[in-house]
């Protein structure tokens, strides 16, 4: 699977600053079982393994995404520490052309949306879970990569302690 891909938000409105990726967060606080670890809680000591986010498999946990040389590398760590986002769900787009950036994030966002309620047991809009998808590029779909990846977060951009699977 090729690593030129592009991400956009695919809930709500903050924007990570690289031309690569973007995250959604809305600014709720945290809820119960999704604790929000906060600079002052120390994490255990974990070393954590570095991988290509095209590589992760539902359910693991990891911090988020830096874009560098295309390539996404993030740090997988147990889901008992405090992580950024946690991948619920991967499937592929069924186009045999190119849908355009805007299709293929609408389509991933219809699609993170009914995998969230399965992943979590609540919709996007009852959550103070979020989520963003990370969908091929132009030149990542002309290879044939037709994958996409989605991920839990909090809304509030603070960290997730704990798998969130089932605790909409």
């Amino acid at each position: 699977m090729s690593s030129h891909r592009t991400s956009r938000s695919s809930t709500l409105g903050w924007t990570f600053p690289t031309t690569a990726l973007a995250l959604a967060l809305t600014g709720c606080g945290p809820s119960a079982g999704h604790e929000e670890v906060g600079a002052s809680t120390p994490s255990p000591s974990v070393s954590a393994q570095q991988m290509s986010i095209f590589q992760l498999s539902p359910g693991q946990c990891f911090d988020r995404p830096e874009a560098g040389d295309g390539l996404y590398r993030v740090s997988v760590v147990p889901c008992e520490v405090a992580h950024d986002q946690e991948l619920y769900a991967l499937f592929q787009l069924d186009h045999s052309e190119w849908p355009g950036e805007d299709a293929a994030q609408r389509e991933a966002t219809e699609r993170c949306a009914g995998e969230f309620l399965a992943y979590t047991g609540a919709t996007a809009d009852e959550s103070r879970l979020g989520f963003s998808s990370f969908v091929p590029s132009e030149g990542s779909w002309s290879e044939g990569d037709r994958q996409v990846q989605c991920a839990l977060e909090l809304d509030s951009g603070g960290r997730l302690l704990g798998p969130q699977a089932g605790k909409g």
